[in-house]
């Protein structure tokens, strides 16, 4: 016998593809700088109708790649490219992690950038 064994499938798992769009969603809410995100625009909701969509997160899944289009409200003073790029970063780790699933690309779209009533850039 080898020190290496071979373990038999004992069934099929299933990711739905809204439970992937909801990982993605709060691993976005998680990373500091994003406020909120933002709603879908409609023009580009219409484009991908098929697709997955779930506050702020579009999921296109063909041929086992994952594509993800996040739509963000930031929050002030922060490096919108080093925040976007940490949101990429966690999106695409929280997936590995959770599911173990590669991810093909997150797109991030900065929608705003929302100030407290009185403060200025």
């Amino acid at each position: 016998m080898s020190a290496v064994e071979t373990q038999e499938s004992i069934g099929r798992i299933e990711v739905a593809p809204d439970v992937l769009a909801t990982i993605a969603y709060y691993a976005a809410l998680r990373v500091e700088g994003v406020a909120k995100m933002a709603p879908i625009p409609a023009d580009v909701a219409r484009l991908f109708r098929r697709e997955t969509r779930h506050h702020g997160v579009l999921l296109d899944l063909v041929d086992d790649k994952i594509k993800f289009e996040i739509y963000v409200i930031m929050s002030p003073h922060v490096n919108i490219m080093e925040t976007s790029q940490r949101l990429q970063t966690a999106v695409i780790e929280a997936i590995d992690t959770m599911v173990g699933i590669p991810v093909d690309s997150v797109n991030i779209h900065v929608e705003d950038v929302i100030y407290a009533q009185g403060e200025a850039a």
